[in-house]
């Protein structure tokens, strides 16, 4: 839904190969004891052990041993706590899908009981792995490792663009200056001498931020590196994030100066994809070396012990019926076929042993699957019936669309670029400039977004107060929200105006929910009444149009809103 986070796609079967590789590296169950019949089994202590022993039950670690029991008070509340929360997380995600506080406790609250049914599969034990030879904790990081396709929370993520945006452009700018080609920064844009070159959100690097720390943290449980070590790893992915998009911008502005700003576009995206293998291939190289540097200083040093051990006495000294003194550990001991009759040892208590799940565990596990699944089934029918039991009694509200003045012989239409139509993902999008007399110019911008779980986001997020910064203009002034009334409608509308080269530019915007009661700017705060709103209502996203007209040739503002409500009337057509 996200272009910047475009490699979401990826993070599932990456998910599943480190699942797979946790399993396919643990020892295999080991099966039935090889220990002849009638023999005895030996303890570590030396003490004997007939078949029937208890131990055989159980294993011991460090002298203790786990026995396999339900799981506890603690496992059922936690499931309980997870399995309750997804319920009003679902009812808030449906009625604001792009909050980022709701995706990341969805998220949680869905690894939380992944997690608890992998404790429940192994087998609940209190000391040793299970019988497959794996701990849940062996699955926590894969399973976690999903959180990095959620988006980041826009506290953090919007002023990180924002910042990386600028320093991109700077440090464009200063290396083109010492390249010998002339170049002024205005916003997030760079002037040239054959024109001016935009810088998006994708140029600014925060793409491959992402990307990198889902390479580096990926790479770093591929390889096992330490802690420290994928700090590192992380810190210069981060790096070479930006040091690559500084050259991709370097390339793109240089191509501009070359060729001239329309050429730009075609090497756009790839220059994106070279940028990402570039960074791919460099942290792949990087882990590569941290783990041979990890794999050559972790080799143990040889224990003098060893050298000085007493080698096994031969078997003139060994009086008969008696067995030799043997190191602990020896060899010998395990090797069949000995020239001494020794008797087979017990199994080390921290090998993997035969399948021991108890019937209770079986069981616990089977209701607690059926039960979790149809309190899921339950949770997503009783969403869905809330919001379809109230859209039910919401009347329609009157729709209305743009009609250019395609009769005025200055009219034009404006094609958008590919990287805003792959950014906005609108469902209609008219884009035209015409001119009034000889001193007034017009530009209207409609977007209308059809119902879904993703127009909301697109609609809100881009509104002029964000765009025409990042453009470069500098906005002087911003009205508040005030309500035209055209053709029998209150379309709410805020106006902008903005410093141009010509003089001041006035923009006048207007985002209509299709559905709402009521029209307003007031979710584009995003407060928490504003989120929780919805959900009571039971109103989730209906549909999006936003209108952006600009205007030049007017000084005076009173003149210019009297020119726009003129305008306006012409542009604005009711849908019967």
């Amino acid at each position: 839904m996200n272009p910047q986070y475009a490699y979401g796609w990826a993070v599932p079967f990456l998910c599943a190969y480190l699942l797979w590789r946790k399993v396919a590296q643990a020892s295999p169950p080991a099966g039935p004891s090889r220990i002849p019949a009638g023999a005895d089994v030996f303890s570590p202590g030396g003490e004997a052990r007939g078949e029937g022993s208890p131990a055989i039950q159980g294993s011991e670690v460090g002298g203790q041993t786990s026995e396999l029991h339900p799981p506890s008070s603690i496992f059922y509340l936690l499931l309980a706590v997870c399995a309750f929360l997804y319920l009003p997380t679902r009812l808030i995600q449906e009625a604001n899908p792009e909050w980022r506080l709701v995706s990341w406790a969805l998220a949680i609250e869905v690894i939380g009981l992944t997690l608890l049914t992998v404790h429940l599969v192994l087998g609940v034990s209190t000391q040793r792995p299970s019988d497959f030879g794996l701990r849940t904790s062996d699955f926590t990081f894969p399973i976690c490792f999903f959180l990095v396709a959620v988006p980041w929370p826009t506290f953090l993520e919007a002023p990180l663009i924002q910042g990386l945006m600028r320093a991109n452009i700077g440090v464009t700018t200063e290396l083109l200056g010492v390249l010998g080609v002339p170049a002024v920064q205005h916003g997030n844009v760079i002037e040239i001498a054959t024109g001016r070159v935009g810088i998006d959100e994708a140029c600014s690097g925060i793409r491959s931020l992402q990307a990198a720390l889902m390479l580096s943290l990926f790479f770093g449980e591929l390889y096992a590196l330490s802690a420290r070590r994928r700090a590192l790893c992380v810190l210069a992915g981060f790096a070479l994030a930006f040091a690559f998009n500084v050259c991709r911008t370097l390339l793109l502005t240089q191509v501009g100066v070359a060729k001239g700003v329309g050429a730009v576009a075609s090497w756009h995206d790839p220059a994106g994809v070279a940028i990402l293998v570039a960074c791919f291939l460099s942290l792949w190289l990087l882990a590569v070396l941290m783990k041979r540097e990890k794999s050559g200083a972790g080799l143990p040093p040889v224990s003098s012990n060893v050298a000085q051990a007493s080698p096994p006495a031969s078997p003139a000294s060994v009086p008969a019926g008696k067995f030799p003194d043997f190191p602990p550990h020896s060899p010998a001991l395990n090797v069949q076929g000995s020239m001494f009759d020794v008797r087979p040892l017990r199994p080390s208590p921290l090998a993997p042993r035969p399948l021991t799940h108890h019937p209770s565990s079986i069981f616990h596990l089977r209701w607690i699957s059926v039960a979790l699944g149809a309190w899921l089934l339950l949770v997503e029918g009783g969403t869905e019936l809330w919001y379809r039991s109230h859209e039910w009694f919401v009347p329609k509200t009157t729709a209305w669309h743009v009609e250019f003045p395609r009769n005025n012989p200055t009219f034009r239409y404006l094609p958008f670029s590919d990287n805003t139509r792959q950014f906005l993902r609108y469902d209609e999008g008219l884009n035209g400039v015409w001119q009034e007399g000889e001193d007034r110019k017009w530009q209207a911008i409609f977007l209308r977004w059809n119902p879904g779980r993703i127009a909301v986001h697109l609609a809100k997020s881009h509104t002029p107060e964000v765009c025409l910064t990042a453009a470069g203009r500098e906005l002087v002034s911003q009205s508040g929200l005030r309500a035209v009334p055209v053709h029998g409608l209150q379309l709410p509308f805020r106006s902008y105006v903005v410093k141009d080269e010509t003089g001041p530019l006035h923009v006048f915007y207007c985002l209509w929910d299709d559905r709402a009661s009521a029209q307003s700017f007031r979710t584009t705060s995003m407060t928490y009444a504003n989120r929780f709103a919805p959900v009571l209502a039971g109103r989730r996203n209906s549909g999006q149009r936003s209108l952006e007209i600009a205007l030049w040739g007017i000084a005076d503002q009173n003149e210019a809103d009297a020119a726009f409500t003129r305008e306006l009337e012409k542009l604005i057509k009711v849908e019967k």
